[in-house]
């Protein structure tokens, strides 16, 4: 099933990371291009390359369990194609050829590509298609999550091409949530474990938590357009971050992903290798969520005094290492629709004083939930406590284990103000999954849920861009001005690439990069 945790972290939806491309910006600034610019050099073929991801306890190569450990994910992305895959937020699509709703966004009409095979020789259809996302929503998938108004038991193959699939309500963002990692598999797989792929490699040897080897497909249907380029493809489990630079500087790896940002300094003069963050719209939100249902932050006016009290530059300074931009309380910045002409919330600790004089919150005590189990959490939480202070506010921290962090869902939603690193999805399926009563996640509550709904469900039927951009703009406008999100600084993740490394690209999850146009030099 979906875990709590995985969900709350982004995992569903691929998490954020690794891109190739030019200059980090700091505190803000203008430039778009992610660091570790890769130099453009001709794809080779031949060669083997090892690849170091963070693993787990629970590896599995079941392609609906994939998206809960890094390792495993990257492994699926080239072994199983996809319908689709994000690239800027919007839908590339890969196995679906076109994809579109009716009117009303209520059924959506799925052409499957031509001339797909799976490694076993079988032949692309429509029914694998709907027996792979039947599978994934029986199964409880994290990518699951993302399709729930899918109508299962009503989806149909009209014929070998075209799927029908009918939804529980509109949805005019239903592009989005297919084009999330839904792993396409034959109709009929009994055993997922080792379901054949329609990717560019096949896997041959597998241990959980040592490696992956796998070996390209000279059949691959989409040769023409890159790879396999690779003779051998390595993928090596290795849980310390440190390890993984350590083993990509002495060259047992060619390519390391989730690393530490303090890389981005410590081997900026490294000519051997190219360390790499993502472009903005894949970086990480860091927040301090509050429940708007629990006191004190049923109180609008201590809600907005904590938003003022953070000094958020100081924040990316310090926390992010100078290497962030400051967040402003929404998250998706630098996604298609997101509204960039919302004032940017100041800091301003003697309005959050007079704003808690006026609240009768003189005074106030506040304990913030924290841990370490993401970059950047119990960091800011630290560097919080003398800032809430000029405004006023007694802050302590609760340090929990990260083991513990997200194991008891309960706690998390009953806790007035905590930290959250939330990792990227497409800017409306987050909406949907954070916010309105009917929300999977909703770590700031549901206060104000009926004012919201109406909104969300606005934006829901929206099918046009123009009307998409109009109605994610009005949950945007309502959420800044009413939602407990102190969403106070965004941070790019890294990765790193051995200088002869090239073609890794995070095509809308940079934490679990393709390695489908993979090459060594």
């Amino acid at each position: 099933m979906i875990t709590r945790r995985a969900a709350l972290r982004g995992v569903a939806g691929g998490a954020a990371a690794v891109a190739a491309g030019g200059v980090l910006a700091a505190c803000g600034g203008d430039s778009e291009e992610p660091a570790g610019a890769e130099a453009s050099v001709a794809p080779r073929k031949g060669g083997k390359l090892r690849a170091a991801f963070i693993g787990g306890s629970t590896e599995s190569t079941d392609p609906t369990l994939a998206a809960g450990v890094g390792i495993d994910y990257v492994r699926a992305r080239v072994v199983w194609d996809t319908l689709g895959e994000l690239d800027g937020g919007k839908p590339v699509w890969r196995l679906a050829e076109v994809v579109e709703p009716d009117s009303d966004a209520t059924t959506w009409t799925v052409r499957v590509r031509k001339g797909v095979t799976f490694s076993d020789g079988r032949q692309l259809t429509a029914k694998d298609v709907l027996f792979s996302l039947r599978t994934l929503v029986e199964k409880r998938s994290p990518q699951s999550g993302f399709i729930t108004h899918l109508d299962i038991e009503k989806a149909r193959a009209r014929d070998a091409r075209t799927l029908e699939l009918p939804l529980t309500m509109a949805d005019g963002f239903f592009d989005l949530a297919l084009a999330h990692s839904m792993f396409v598999f034959p109709d009929g797989t009994k055993d997922l474990a080792k379901a054949p792929g329609s990717g560019p490699y096949v896997l041959k040897q597998w241990q959980a938590g040592r490696s992956s080897v796998l070996a390209p497909r000279e059949d691959y249907w989409d040769r023409d357009n890159g790879g396999p380029y690779l003779d051998e493809l390595e993928l090596v489990s290795v849980t310390d971050a440190a390890a993984r630079l350590s083993g990509l500087k002495s060259g047992q790896f060619h390519y390391a992903g989730g690393l530490a940002l303090t890389a981005v300094r410590t081997e900026r003069g490294n000519s051997a290798l190219r360390i790499e963050t993502p472009p903005k719209d894949l970086w990480v939100d860091l927040d301090l969520p509050m429940n708007l249902g629990l006191k004190p932050f049923t109180d609008a006016r201590v809600v907005r005094a904590v938003k003022l009290a953070l000094d958020r530059e100081s924040l990316v300074r310090t926390v992010t290492l100078g290497q962030g931009e400051i967040g402003n309380d929404l998250v998706g910045a630098h996604q298609p629709y997101y509204d960039t002409g919302i004032a940017q919330t100041a800091y301003d600790p003697e309005r959050a004083a007079g704003l808690l004089k006026e609240a009768g919150q003189e005074g106030l005590a506040v304990s913030i939930r924290t841990s370490d189990y993401d970059y950047g959490t119990e960091e800011s939480a630290t560097a919080m406590v003398p800032m809430l202070a000029k405004a006023g506010i007694r802050a302590t921290l609760d340090k929990v284990p990260a083991a513990d962090y997200y194991s008891d869902f309960k706690t998390i939603l009953s806790t007035p103000i905590q930290t959250s690193a939330y990792h990227p999805n497409p800017l409306p399926l987050m909406i949907r999954t954070y916010y309105g009563s009917t929300a999977a996640y909703p770590l700031t509550g549901t206060k104000g849920a009926q004012a919201l709904d109406p909104l969300i469900a606005a934006m829901n039927r929206a099918t046009r861009d123009d009307q998409r951009r109009a109605r994610v703009a009005d949950v945007q406008e309502y959420l800044h001005e009413h939602g407990g999100d102190a969403l106070f600084a965004r941070v790019p993740t890294v990765s790193g690439a051995a200088a002869k490394a090239h073609g890794v690209k995070a095509r809308g999850y940079a934490d679990y990069p393709s390695l489908r146009d993979a090459f060594v030099a």
